[in-house]
């Protein structure tokens, strides 16, 4: 989809607020699958599934500097990252698999290109996930999620936007491959991006400039028992004229970074909850562009959400038992992180504020809750209730897409779920002969959600998975996902078909930034196939 937020901004300024102002659009998606910014929407590393990863650099002029980081799939907690530095049409490649001792997710590449730290072959880390949780459960925990791919800066040869000085070409030089090598001089890798040297605009002494929109990217999820594969490419977002892309370099180390406004919107560092280091920026809340109108965190991750926003979701399914069929639809929300996140460590308060729930305050660090901490608004009045720490949104407020009234925690649950995604009624749903069901609510069951939401799904975390007439949550299914896993049954006859998921209830009727497809398995005798159907969309 390729879709300028300008035109639905204009559109919603004028519905709601006459002719006084619209907001910008600096981002969008690119149909073409070339772009600044990569999203996978899924990994998987679970059971014998691996998943193989490939950047490719198109620029065949300037090398890249390029920030990987994989999120977990329940809250969308940092799992892994590092940084990448590609040459001029160059490809970096990597396996995501389940380590046999650990049971952490681990990634391996033999890759030639400069990475730093320079091996990044490890095995994932638990120290963002769920504290409360057991050893096994973290392991579990970091092998599925989705990764964000963000080009920091470009890495140009000696020209004229950088000085004369021959020094100037240390960093292109050192990332340039030499027959097919690399040499990534760990002297001049530390010289040039062990620190933060002057503003990400402006000095040239780390030789990074502007970056340009070039990276594409691709997966494939790969079953190494049954031979089944699900593959598709990376959703690519890019810059949109006349707003350019600017440097966003942080080293790749350890180091407590002040924050201000044009850094990060994740609502656990702004709130102190996390303490912000070197290694968690940028991310795709930092402010990316030179559009004037969007010079904050918090504004620039709603216009990536705006892109990246549907109406609806239709795809098919297949689970037929003559073939063994198996379907899993994928809801993978990659921005959710920059609206609403999981403390694990707060303390309920329900301090009478109207309209929100025990679960909804952000609190510091205090407790053994698991409390959805919200982005605090920028526009409109923040609430200003006795309890409020800041975060609760009013009528104004600009968390439009993720609030208290399409977020909740099921019971005994540390995983946020939306819950404002409507069950397909009976002229949404279809069997392979036009046939819909007789009623359009009571044969329709999700798990889990709440006793009151009969007509609504709770989609569980945010690389979530739902399997389609699969007998529950713990039956194996296509992914043979656990960590963010839903479950829908139809009633008998509706093996095989298709349905549309109204997605549109939020704050500003723009839809979700929802992204994936349906990964469907099916078998002849011993032999299996597996086929992904990209989600259609409306907007």
């Amino acid at each position: 989809m390729k879709k300028s937020t300008l035109a639905l901004s204009i559109a919603a300024a004028i519905g709601s607020l006459g002719l006084a102002g619209a907001a910008n659009a600096a981002m969008e998606v690119n149909p073409g699958g070339i772009g600044h910014q990569l999203v996978f929407p899924y990994f998987s590393a679970q059971g014998d599934n691996a998943t193989l990863l490939s950047i490719t650099n198109t620029d065949t002029v300037n090398g890249k500097l390029v920030k990987v980081r994989f999120r977990g799939a329940a809250n969308s907690d940092d799992l892994y990252d590092f940084q990448v530095l590609l040459s001029p049409g160059d490809m970096w490649t990597a396996a995501v698999s389940k380590d046999a001792t650990t049971g952490l997710a681990k990634l391996a590449t033999s890759d030639k290109s400069c990475t730093l730290p320079a091996s990044v072959n490890s095995t994932f880390n638990t120290n963002r996930l769920d504290p409360s949780a057991t050893d096994a459960v973290k392991a579990n925990n970091t092998r599925e999620g989705y990764i964000e791919v963000i080009t920091m800066g470009d890495i140009p040869p000696l020209s004229s936007s950088l000085s004369a000085d021959v020094a100037a070409t240390k960093l292109f030089k050192t990332v340039k491959h030499v027959a097919g090598v690399a040499p990534c001089a760990a002297a001049v890798l530390q010289e040039k991006l062990g620190e933060k040297a002057g503003t990400k605009t402006a000095d040239t002494l780390n030789e990074l400039v502007a970056p340009t929109g070039s990276l594409i990217g691709d997966w494939i999820i790969l079953n190494q028992a049954n031979t089944a594969a699900w593959s598709g490419s990376a959703t690519a977002l890019t810059v949109v004229a006349p707003a350019t892309a600017v440097r966003v370099f942080w080293p790749q180390k350890d180091g407590a970074v002040t924050l201000d406004a044009l850094m990060t919107a994740d609502p656990l560092m702004t709130k102190a909850v996390v303490t912000a280091q070197n290694f968690d920026l940028p991310d795709m809340s930092t402010v990316y562009t030179t559009d004037t109108l969007l010079q904050t965190a918090a504004l620039h991750a709603d216009d990536v959400t705006t892109a990246l926003s549907v109406k609806s979701i239709t795809n098919q399914f297949v689970t037929s038992d003559d073939i063994a069929a198996t379907t899993d639809m994928l809801f993978s929300q990659p921005t959710r992180r920059y609206h609403v996140a999981v403390n694990y460590t707060g303390v309920k308060d329900d301090a009478g504020i109207a309209g929100v729930g025990t679960a909804d305050l952000p609190t510091a660090k205090t407790g053994t809750d698991a409390i959805a901490v919200y982005r605090d608004a920028v526009a409109g009045t923040v609430g200003t209730t006795a309890g409020s720490s800041g975060g609760v949104l009013v009528a104004g407020g600009a968390n439009k897409f993720y609030n208290t009234t399409n977020m909740a925690f099921p019971t005994g649950s540390r995983t946020l779920c939306l819950k404002s995604i409507t069950t397909p009624g009976k002229d949404e749903r279809f069997d392979r002969e036009e046939l819909t069901p007789a009623t359009s609510t009571t044969d329709f069951v999700i798990s889990p959600r709440l006793p009151t939401a009969a007509t609504t799904i709770f989609v569980c975390g945010e690389a979530a998975v739902m399997s389609i007439n699969n007998g529950g949550t713990t039956t194996g299914s296509s992914l043979d996902a656990s960590v963010a896993r839903n479950d829908v049954t139809f009633p008998a006859g509706f093996e095989n078909g298709w349905l549309r998921f109204n997605t549109s209830a939020t704050a500003n009727a723009s839809g979700l930034p929802i992204l994936g497809g349906s990964f469907i398995r099916m078998a002849n005798g011993a032999v299996n196939y597996g086929t992904m159907y990209p989600h259609k969309f409306s907007y």
